[in-house]
Order: structure tokens, then C-alpha cells, then sequence
């Protein structure tokens, strides 16, 4: 009798190693899965999505860095001061004109005067001291108050529009942080219907609609021109400054003197009746 063998029976050429990992379940037959020619050869190389909304995102972005730049440029803009030491008089009280006497001499001798950026802001320095109030006090120092004189513009009909003044109030915060913001008003008179004697003065927000967009523009604050809807946070500090002159103010209205204000100089000129 001839010895048995273990190899006896057995299949040649791994056969039962390949019949094996056949009949595992699919996802256990790694080798099969992946080295099997015939179902490599069948199979489609996968195509990658496309995303449809990466341009709408890319989008989405690009407004997102420009509203914060946008956001920025308004902060620097508002905390940047604008320029005072070219505004002649500013802070100066040496050599201030004693402007109520000299309006009252000319009310007098029914004449006309005048007085520039530079009169009335060393009469300003000289006779007004503003202190800060509210929140605020114990951090800004050394307010003051000037006055730009602008002429008006020309319009689209060749016109010449009305002039207006920059009221300006200056401070400073900390050491050698300075701030400012600004008014525009145009002053607006009416007349009596029989000469030229102005009955009525009043000071409205300057309103150019040869501005681009019509906007009406209120002030600044800083160096920006903002809308006159975002003064009415700043108007108790300029309605304050205006009660210190209202004598000033009511002298010229009981006069009826006409007001026109051209590029640095504001003009007073007294009522001029009709001749029959």
C-alpha cells in the first residue's frame, strides 16, 4: 500500500486559496476587489462633481471684504480730523474786533459792513469758552468753535446758489487726539412786501442739489460729509453755541439788514426801500 500524503487531493496552483477569498462576502475581498482585470476594465473612472455654487459664494465673499473695507474707510474718515490751521482767526483772540459794536454803528448809520472768516473767529476765540459736557467730560479737553465761510455754486442755469457757513467745533481726547465736526447752514431771509427789509432770518441745513445723488448734506464729523439726518445726534452742542449769540442774532434781525455770505466773508447790508 502506498503512503498516504497530506498534499494528496489538495488543488494545484493556489486554487483553493482563490476559491477562498471567491467566497467571501464583496466587501471582504480586498485582492479580488482590486486586482480582478475584468472588473477593473469595466469599471468608468468616477467624475467629480461640480459645485454649483462656488461662484455665488466666490461672490458672497468679495461683497463681504468690501462692506468691511467700505466700514473702514468710514471709521478712519469719521475719526480723522480735518484741517484748522489754514482757517485764518481759529483759536487767536489777540486782536479781536468787537463785532456787536461795530454792527451796532453801522445799524446806526443805516451803512453796510463786513467782516471775514478771520474777524469772526478771533471774535469767537475772544469771547466764547465752551466746555465739554456729558459722558465724555473727563476725557476731552480745550474745546473751541470756528466759522468757514463758503460762497455759493454755480447751477445748472448759470445761477449763482446761496452761501452757507460751516459752524466747526474743535476738541481733544487723551494726550493729542484731535476731533472735530462741523454744521452746514445757509442762512434764508424773508421780505417785506413793500422795500427790501428782511422780516424774518432763519438758518436751514445747506442743501446744494448740485451735490451728486442729491444728497443733502448736514455736516461732518471728522472728515467725512455725512447726512443731515445723522446731526440731529450732534445738534445739542451747536444749539448751545448758538443761545451764546442770540443778541448777536436778534440785533441783525430787528435791523432787517439783508445777510449774504461769499467765499470768506460774510456781508451785512442794510433794508433798501422802493422809490415810487
Amino acid at each position: 500500500m502506498a503512503p498516504s500524503s497530506d498534499n494528496e487531493g489538495a488543488p494545484r496552483n493556489g486554487t483553493a486559496g482563490r476559491e477562498s477569498l471567491r467566497d467571501l462576502p464583496e466587501h471582504e475581498n480586498i485582492v479580488e476587489h482590486f486586482y480582478d482585470p475584468e472588473d477593473q476594465g469595466s469599471r468608468e473612472k468616477p467624475v467629480r462633481e461640480k459645485t454649483p455654487f462656488s461662484l455665488i459664494g466666490n461672490l458672497i465673499f468679495l461683497l463681504t471684504i468690501a462692506i468691511l473695507a467700505a466700514i473702514a474707510w468710514l471709521v478712519y474718515s469719521s475719526w480723522c480730523p480735518q484741517k484748522t490751521d489754514d482757517l485764518p482767526g481759529f483759536r487767536q483772540r489777540e486782536n479781536a474786533p468787537d463785532i456787536p459794536r461795530i454792527l451796532k454803528q453801522a445799524i446806526n448809520r443805516d451803512a453796510s459792513v463786513s467782516f471775514s472768516e478771520e474777524d469772526i473767529n478771533r471774535y469767537l476765540a475772544s469771547s466764547i469758552h465752551p466746555q465739554q459736557h456729558g459722558t465724555l467730560a473727563i476725557f476731552a479737553t480745550n474745546p473751541a468753535a470756528g466759522i468757514r465761510l463758503h460762497g455759493g455754486k454755480e447751477r445748472p442755469d448759470g445761477t449763482i446758489g446761496e452761501g452757507y457757513m460751516e459752524i466747526i467745533i474743535e476738541r481733544y481726547t487723551g494726550i493729542d487726539s484731535r476731533q472735530t465736526i462741523s454744521l452746514f447752514l445757509t442762512p434764508f431771509q424773508s421780505l417785506d412786501p413793500h422795500n427790501y427789509m428782511a422780516v424774518q432770518t432763519r438758518f436751514e441745513f445747506y442743501n446744494d442739489e448740485t451735490l451728486p445723488g442729491g444728497i443733502h448734506v448736514g455736516g461732518t464729523i471728522g472728515s467725512l460729509s455725512v447726512p443731515q439726518g445723522y446731526m440731529i445726534f450732534l445738534l445739542p452742542a451747536f444749539e448751545n453755541l448758538l443761545q451764546a449769540y442770540l443778541p448777536l442774532i436778534h440785533m441783525i434781525e430787528e435791523s432787517g439788514m439783508g445777510i449774504h455770505i461769499s467765499e470768506g466773508r460774510l456781508n451785512l447790508t442794510p433794508p433798501q426801500k422802493r422809490t415810487l
